[in-house]
């Protein structure tokens, strides 16, 4: 995990603060740390799963997640789905932006919803889900043309689920996408400009931009719809899109690259 927590570095101190929850389940421990600003989410207390400014909890407190909500400067979601819960960083910042937003939201431990409902502020409603379930079960079986948007973010402790490199779920993720609709992930690193993860991208998605984030992560948005915007203007709506967070995206934005897809 980078940003002080996700992605593929481990911390080499103990996260400092209260632990105020702790659970288990047969993937290992979970538990709740708060200090004076934050309350983090850990697997291992030695990397942040997930964080929480208590005083703002919608607010996205790691630039990976900002990178991730920059997204909607390509689509604006009616529809979204969010592999991954942790302590619920995506849904809660979508739910802010646009409180009729539906949402599914996948996690595969059920000790980390309960604890993510009882901790971290998760929104609710008749039109948000919370499904604990196997992502790539529950991608496979997604109907067609259904989301806006997909945001996946599949981690262990402090390590990415192999998932996210496998051509079926990109596959199976392309379906599940609206005629112009993103898929946003979350990788630990810069794929190799022609290494296996970025031809099975190429061979799924003709779009293809990715945000390197200061930590490292390297967010990619892949869609089918062709992109024939150019790339300072995306740049200036990705930057005006934090203000529909409460936040700041102009230190990211620089960060957007073109991978596949004509430029103009």
């Amino acid at each position: 995990m980078k940003d002080l927590g996700h992605a593929g570095s481990v911390s080499l101190f103990r996260i400092r603060g209260d632990i105020v929850a702790s659970s288990s389940d047969e993937h290992g421990p979970i538990t709740v740390i708060e200090n004076k600003i934050y309350r983090i989410l850990t697997f291992d207390r030695m990397c942040e799963q997930s964080k929480m400014q208590v005083s703002d909890p919608a607010l996205p407190v790691h630039n990976y997640i900002r990178a991730m909500l920059m997204a909607v400067a390509l689509k604006s979601p009616a529809t979204a789905l969010i592999l991954g819960l942790g302590g619920g960083c995506l849904p809660r910042a979508i739910a802010a932006r646009d409180a009729h937003c539906a949402m599914d939201i996948v996690e595969l431990r059920p000790a980390v919803i309960d604890i993510a409902r009882q901790h971290f502020s998760l929104p609710e409603g008749d039109h948000i889900h919370y499904h604990a379930a196997d992502a790539d079960n529950f991608i496979a079986g997604a109907e067609s043309d259904r989301y806006d948007l997909i945001f996946s973010d599949l981690y262990a402790a402090d390590t990415m689920s192999p998932l996210q490199e496998m051509e079926t779920f990109l596959q199976h993720s392309a379906r599940a996408l609206s005629a112009e609709g993103w898929l946003v992930l979350n990788y630990p690193q810069r794929p190799a400009a022609n290494g296996p993860l970025i031809q099975a991208l190429q061979r799924q998605f003709s779009t293809l931009l990715r945000c390197v984030v200061p930590s490292g992560n390297v967010v990619i948005y892949a869609s089918n719809i062709p992109f024939e915007l150019p790339l300072s203007e995306l740049q200036m709506r990705a930057k005006r899109a934090g203000n529909q967070f409460c936040t700041d995206f102009s230190s990211l934005t620089p960060k957007l690259a073109i991978l596949s897809g004509r430029q103009p």
